[in-house]
């Protein structure tokens, strides 16, 4: 099976991140993919001058989280598979997630298709902690409702973060 199919099983959590190969190599294909698909999914929502700050503070934020709770937990010789499977899922969700933004972002689409995007929006959402919690959970040998806990938590460090540097006009 290929990362590829290993990836996409992960978004059905029938994979985990040690299944992933460990490769520098991979890493950079999918902060690569993770890069593009940012920029593809937020040219819809922010301004160019702030499309890359955003996309990085994504980055730095999934890096920074994963590294500290896999040092504090001792088990940071399972960071790079774990960082590369949050980035994977995460650039799949960003792709995912294209048309829902697009249509959202669309000065002419109609107020129910937004309201009907918007409520798949949210499922989207759901369904990408469910899937980072699930990379927790193996990554760290953990029980489930605590890595919700801790994929909620990079969830709300992402948005308040975000908040704080890109406030609504």
């Amino acid at each position: 099976m290929s990362d590829l199919q290993k990836l996409l099983a992960l978004l059905f959590l029938k994979s985990a991140p040690q299944d992933l190969s460990y490769s520098p190599s991979l890493t950079v294909q999918l902060l690569v993919a993770y890069i593009f698909s940012g920029v593809l999914v937020m040219q819809t929502t922010l301004n160019p001058d702030d499309l890359f700050v955003g996309i990085l503070l994504g980055l730095f934020v999934q890096f920074v989280f994963a590294y500290t709770v896999l040092s504090a937990l001792d088990r940071r010789q399972r960071f790079l598979q774990t960082f590369c499977a949050l980035i994977g899922v995460g650039a799949l969700f960003n792709l995912i997630s294209w048309p829902i933004f697009s249509v959202l972002s669309d000065p002419v689409a109609a107020d129910s298709m937004k309201a009907n995007m918007s409520l798949l929006f949210l499922f989207l959402i759901s369904w990408e902690v469910l899937v980072k919690a699930h990379i927790f959970k193996h990554a760290l040998e953990m029980k489930m409702y605590g890595a919700m806990a801790l994929s909620f938590s990079m969830f709300f460090i992402t948005v308040a973060l975000s908040q704080l540097l890109f406030p609504a006009q």
